[in-house]
């Protein structure tokens, strides 16, 4: 894939280098992107708090349960976020409303959607091929198109907030895990109100295990970032033809919906019986590839965010005593820097690694507001905190190390 980085932006200072100067907040009430973005995330909240309202009258156990658990559920994948410091890509605005759109604007249109095209293959096909193949064919047109189109949505509301991959496959992996948790909450719900036991935490526990996690790696979170990829390389390569970056968002779109296909066929499934062994495999049989694949765009997302933030830091922080040279080399490798924080842990202990999981946050909030407004005044703050905080770090590294020389 091509690295080369393509900045595209909204106002540039022609008497310095082509650079992003101001930046697009995604509260934008002159863009109708954002008044239809807003409306359909609200119209889809009363539809959400509709369809659980009976749920907490029938099961209220299950309901109040369900949301503990998909709650702590969500805090997981935002602390693996956090801890790699995709967080830092956008202002924590892009991310509520991206979660919301999957949760609650895909969800709406997604369930009468998804029952209407089986309603109509079992008119034209049969009862029988809808009951064995309906998931697979209404489930990855539907919510695949619906999740993206929230991606798209956000992208015309903030367009220059979208510099790299990695800005716009973040927002797709928080549309998809959205979609993700409302839709895992629905079928605890549902499957405790069918469940033929009187026991209202089972269905919870059980759906835990087998939508949480058994399958919630390779679920709508990896297939809205594949997707999202496309988008991202058709906004990121305005100097190729159109019918190439057009071609390029949508083979990404149809390699999720061909992943989500599979997932929600009955393929291979004749070749492992019904126990809860051979079951797993199976998901592990059809899962694995997803994660594989979604981790190859992951990874093609970092490898060019690293170049744009070593442009960025190359241009505007020069200096080596706010990024040094052994800082420099993983500034695009958030498993690079969060294997340094573990290891600056256990060599001079739990004050240390917060010590520098701040440092470096402070680094990459520098280097993207030096590229955003310039350095000046709005990245004064950030260069003092990244000399404060080394200034606290490197007692409790230097002290260790001269007792070592000592002795």
């Amino acid at each position: 894939m091509n690295h080369d980085i393509t900045i595209t932006t909204t106002a540039f200072d022609s008497d310095e280098s082509p650079w992003p100067v101001g930046t697009d907040s995604f509260f934008q009430p002159r863009r109708a992107a954002f008044w239809l973005l807003s409306a359909l995330i609200v119209n889809g909240l009363f539809y959400t708090v509709q369809m659980f309202s009976m749920g907490f009258r029938v099961v209220p156990i299950t309901a109040f349960l369900g949301l503990v658990v998909w709650g702590l559920y969500t805090l997981a994948f935002l602390l693996v976020f956090r801890t790699l410091d995709l967080l830092e890509q956008h202002p924590p605005e892009a991310f509520v409303l991206a979660f919301a759109w999957g949760g609650m604007g895909a969800v709406y249109f997604a369930a009468p959607a998804n029952i209407a095209i089986q309603s109509l293959c079992a008119k034209l096909i049969s009862p029988e091929f809808v009951a064995a193949w309906g998931p697979a064919v209404a489930g990855p047109i539907t919510e695949e198109f619906l999740k993206l189109a929230g991606v798209v949505l956000l992208v015309l509301v903030a367009r220059n907030q979208f510099q790299t991959y990695l800005s716009v496959l973040i927002v797709g992996a928080m549309a998809g895990l959205g979609f993700q948790v409302v839709e895992n909450l629905t079928y605890t719900v549902n499957a405790s109100m069918r469940f033929p036991l009187e026991n209202q935490v089972y269905p919870v526990l059980l759906n835990l295990l087998t939508r949480g996690l058994m399958s919630g790696l390779w679920s709508h979170a990896a297939y809205t970032a594949i997707a999202s990829f496309g988008v991202a390389w058709f906004l990121l390569h305005p100097e190729r033809r159109l019918v190439t970056r057009i071609g390029a968002a949508v083979l990404c779109f149809v390699l999720a919906w061909a992943m989500h296909f599979v997932w929600n066929s009955p393929l291979l499934e004749d070749y492992f019986d019904g126990g809860y062994g051979e079951m797993a495999l199976l998901l592990l049989v059809k899962g694995i590839p997803v994660l594989i694949a979604a981790w190859l765009f992951w990874r093609e997302a970092a490898r060019e965010n690293g170049a744009y933030l070593h442009a960025l830091a190359a241009y505007f922080v020069p200096e080596r005593e706010l990024i040094r040279d052994d800082e420099w080399v993983r500034l695009g490798q958030p498993l690079a820097r969060w294997r340094v924080r573990r290891e600056m842990g256990r060599a001079f202990g739990a004050r240390a690694r917060r010590l520098k999981t701040r440092l470096q946050r402070e680094q990459l909030r520098l280097i993207r507001l030096a590229g955003t407004y310039g350095r000046g005044s709005q990245t004064l703050a950030s260069e003092l905190a990244v000399r404060r905080i080394r200034a606290a770090l490197e007692p409790l590294i230097q002290a260790p190390r001269d007792a070592t020389r000592a002795g």
